[in-house]
């Protein structure tokens, strides 16, 4: 009947005693962790990431050649704002990219999807805002790549493929 309460109190003494250092070891895990994650996040912001998929060779050498170069993708291709929202989309857009990317399920030809479409033209519309704060566009729903569309990117290649 001693030996119950004896493992108890030597789990308790063993914990107390060493608890500073379990605190030390979880607060330089949990800071690692946090390293790790902020060094990928802004890893994966990088231009040269974006373009060492394949599928976005086109679309990197495009922009590299562009008067948009000094921009990173993230800064386009991103919303604005609220850094939770951004983070969330980030990771969904990425999910999807690798997805698109290991499965060869992206047509040759890639195209802006509705969501990713209202995000660049929310982006064009906040850099050039001084632009066209004057004309309609100002007002929301501006649709910049209905006459810019080629502007960063370039034409795409011809159709064709890998396989």
């Amino acid at each position: 009947m001693a030996g119950q309460g004896t493992d108890s109190s030597d789990f308790d003494a063993v914990i107390k005693k060493h608890v500073w250092k379990l605190i030390g070891i979880g607060s330089v895990l949990g800071a690692a962790l946090i390293v790790m994650i902020v060094a990928g996040y802004n890893f994966a912001g990088r231009s040269t990431f974006c373009g060492s998929c394949h599928s976005m060779e086109n679309n990197y050498f495009t922009w590299k050649a562009s008067r948009h170069k000094q921009f990173a993708c993230t800064e386009c291709h991103l919303p604005a704002g609220n850094f939770a929202y951004t983070v969330l989309y980030k990771a969904y857009a990425g999910i999807r990219d690798v997805v698109g990317e290991t499965g060869r399920s992206y047509p040759f030809s890639i195209k802006l999807t509705g969501s990713a479409r209202t995000i660049a033209n929310s982006n064009c519309s906040r850099c050039h805002f001084s632009t066209i704060e004057t004309t309609p566009m100002a007002k929301g729903n501006a649709d910049c790549m209905k006459c810019h569309k080629f502007l960063v990117h370039g034409r795409p290649v011809p159709n064709g493929g890998l396989f």
